[in-house]
C-alpha cells in the first residue's frame, strides 16, 4: 500500500520525465491529443487555475491509452497530485494568473476549465472530437447551472454552443441574436431522456435571455416566447448519460451569425442533431473551445475526466473511437 502510495505521489515527475509517445495524427488533424504524453501540454491547453479547482492526469480512469486529463472542483485528499504550474500565453478571464491575489468565496460560480490555445475565425469549417465523463453526485440534482464543455466567440456573450446539465440531465444549447440589438436568444437543439424542460417554459424551445443594449442597459429576460429565428432543428436521438460512463462525442460547427451556419452533433457514433440556420452573433471575433465544468455555487464535490481530444477536418480525423485501434 506504502508503495502504491508513493507511487502515486511521484506521477506528476514520472509523468513529464518518461512519458509515453503521443498518438499520431490521422489525415485531417490539426491538433491531436489523447493525453498520452502523460502531462496537459501548454503548447495546445491553457489551464484556468482557481482556489477551488485542480488539474491532473488521471491513469485509472482513462478511455483509451495510458491517461486521460482530469478537472476537480473542491477536490479532496484522495484526488491525484495536481499537475505542476505552467507559463501559458493566453490569459482568460476569472482565472488566477489573470487576476493575481483573487480571493474565491464559497458564493462565487465555479470553475476548471482547460481552453485550447488555438482560436479559429468565425465561419471556419471545423470538426472537433473528444471523449469525456462526470463523476460526482448526480446530485447536481439541485437545478442549478453546470456547463461543461463550450464553444465561444471572442466577447461576452454566451456560448453558441454549450453542453449544459440540469438535474443532471445532459442538453446541448445554441446562442443566436435576438431580435433587438444586444438580446440574445437560447435556444435548445438536443437533450437526454428524462430532461426537466422547465427552463422552456410553454412548450417553447427557445428564450430571450442576459444580454444589454447599446447604451449598457441590461435587457430583461423573458422565458415565455419563442425567439429563435431562421433555424431547422433536426433531432434525431437522445442524449446518453456521461455521469460515472465515457462518451465519446463529434461535434462539426460552420458558424458566423449567417442563414448557412451549420452544427451537427454526434455521441458514441450516433448523429443526435443538426442545426441549420444562425447561430451565435455577426461581427462576432475569433471563436475558442474551453472544456471543464463550470457552474453556481455548490458545496458536491465533481470531478471530470477527459480524453482523445482533436480538432480536424472530418468525422474520420476526429472520431474519439479510432484512439482504440
Amino acid at each position: 500500500m506504502l508503495a502504491a502510495l508513493s507511487r502515486r505521489l511521484l506521477l506528476p515527475a514520472v509523468l513529464i520525465l518518461a512519458a509515453a509517445p503521443a498518438a499520431a495524427a490521422p489525415p485531417g488533424a490539426d491538433i491531436n491529443d489523447g493525453f498520452e504524453s502523460g502531462r496537459i501540454d501548454p503548447d495546445i491547453w491553457a489551464p484556468c487555475p482557481r482556489a477551488e479547482n485542480r488539474f491532473f492526469i488521471e491513469e485509472s480512469l482513462v478511455r483509451s491509452g495510458r491517461y486521460a486529463a482530469g478537472m476537480a472542483l473542491l477536490p479532496d485528499a484522495t484526488m491525484p497530485p495536481a499537475i505542476p504550474s505552467v507559463e501559458v500565453q493566453r490569459r482568460r478571464s476569472g482565472c488566477l494568473d489573470t487576476v493575481p491575489g483573487a480571493v474565491f468565496e464559497p458564493e462565487d460560480d465555479q470553475r476548471a476549465e482547460l481552453w485550447l490555445q488555438s482560436t479559429e475565425p468565425p465561419g471556419a469549417e471545423s470538426w472537433f472530437g473528444f471523449s469525456f465523463r462526470i463523476d460526482g453526485p448526480a446530485a447536481t440534482a439541485d437545478g442549478n447551472r453546470l456547463v461543461i464543455g463550450q464553444w465561444k466567440q471572442s466577447g461576452s456573450r454566451s456560448p453558441f454552443l454549450a453542453q449544459r446539465f440540469k438535474n443532471g440531465a445532459f442538453h446541448l444549447t445554441i446562442e443566436q441574436a435576438g431580435p433587438s440589438p444586444g438580446q440574445q436568444c437560447r435556444a435548445l437543439v438536443a437533450w437526454q431522456d428524462g430532461y426537466d424542460f422547465s427552463d422552456f417554459p410553454g412548450g417553447t424551445r427557445s428564450f430571450l435571455h442576459g444580454g444589454a443594449d447599446e447604451l449598457g442597459a441590461e435587457l430583461p429576460a423573458d422565458r415565455s416566447a419563442e425567439c429563435s429565428r431562421g433555424l431547422a432543428i433536426d433531432r434525431k436521438a437522445s442524449l446518453p448519460s456521461p455521469f460515472g460512463a465515457w462518451v465519446d462525442m463529434v461535434v462539426h460547427l460552420r458558424v458566423a451569425g449567417r442563414s448557412d451556419d451549420l452544427v451537427e452533433v454526434w455521441a458514441n457514433g450516433r448523429l443526435i442533431a443538426a442545426v441549420h440556420g444562425p447561430v451565435g452573433f455577426p461581427g462576432g471575433g475569433n471563436q475558442y473551445f474551453k472544456f471543464g465544468p463550470y457552474r453556481d455555487p455548490s458545496p458536491a464535490p465533481l470531478v471530470v475526466r477527459f480524453d482523445n481530444f482533436t480538432r480536424g477536418d472530418d468525422f474520420a480525423a476526429v472520431d474519439p473511437r479510432r484512439f482504440d485501434r
